[in-house]
């Protein structure tokens, strides 16, 4: 059985779940490297407009994997960290849309995954969890960085230092998650977003993930990055097809 599932969701929509139920989708090193390879798939194809980050039997992910944490020194778990950190770079830099469909758990370095994405869809009994300090260990998967951006610095540190659970509701309150659907609903959901996000313009999106990546720290920043993308995207067949659909009173087909 493959610990990670790919799989056509819909035209154009790829969608990837860790599968290992038994462990309610935990991140092993071996579904790490599963999902780093199914994912860099995804982005150089082609046909692959959007990419669904989903859920196997009822679980988005448990965390790490706690069996896999043995034996581990300060060079080896460098090293464990680096690997990890060949997965947040890649969806971080993703320049194709990702959403992510939360069902059930999606705890430590699942919760980390979903903040990577540009859409959290998130199921009534769903949540993210940060429990590190409840095993000894510090926030990891890029959620210093990421979890400040999504509820702000205040609301972050309270969730951090006090290893809270946001569920359902709550998680959409304050930020985690963007939008709340029924339970087993989620993956649906998820790709019709998917399906929203891959009819824009490919070359806009990237350049504009890029530029809320970045996050300019002053307004001369925001506007050198905002001339340095827009000239680009002037030269480009997306303004014409744009205009042009703009003038003909029809949906573009950025595609």
């Amino acid at each position: 059985m493959s610990v990670v599932v790919s799989e056509t969701a819909a035209l154009g929509i790829t969608r990837i779940a860790i599968n290992r139920p038994d462990k309610r989708n935990a991140v092993s090193p071996e579904a790490r490297n599963a999902l780093i390879d199914a994912v860099s798939e995804a982005l150089a194809d082609n046909e692959v407009h959007a990419i669904v980050l989903g859920s196997t039997e009822g679980h988005f992910c448990a965390g790490g994997d706690i069996d896999s944490m043995t034996a581990l020194n300060v060079a080896s778990g460098r090293v464990r960290m680096k690997e990890n950190h060949r997965m947040v770079r890649l969806l971080a830099e993703a320049e194709k849309p990702i959403v992510a469909g939360v069902e059930g758990f999606a705890m430590g370095a699942g919760a980390g995954i979903a903040l990577l994405c540009d859409s959290i869809v998130l199921a009534e009994s769903g949540a993210l969890g940060f429990p590190f300090f409840r095993i000894g260990l510090t926030p990891d998967y890029g959620i210093l960085f990421t979890l400040t951006r999504r509820v702000g610095q205040a609301k972050a540190r309270q969730i951090l230092l006090y290893a809270e659970m946001q569920k359902g509701q709550d998680a959409v309150d304050v930020g985690l998650a963007d939008e709340l659907v029924s339970d087993g609903q989620a993956e649906a959901r998820a790709i019709e977003r998917a399906q929203v996000l891959a009819a824009m313009p490919p070359h806009a999106f990237a350049l504009t993930k890029r530029h809320l990546a970045m996050e300019p720290q002053s307004l001369e920043e925001a506007l050198e990055m905002e001339a340095m993308s827009q000239s680009l995207a002037f030269v480009g067949s997306e303004l014409e097809e744009g205009r042009t659909a703009f003038l003909e009173k029809r949906k573009p087909d950025f595609r």
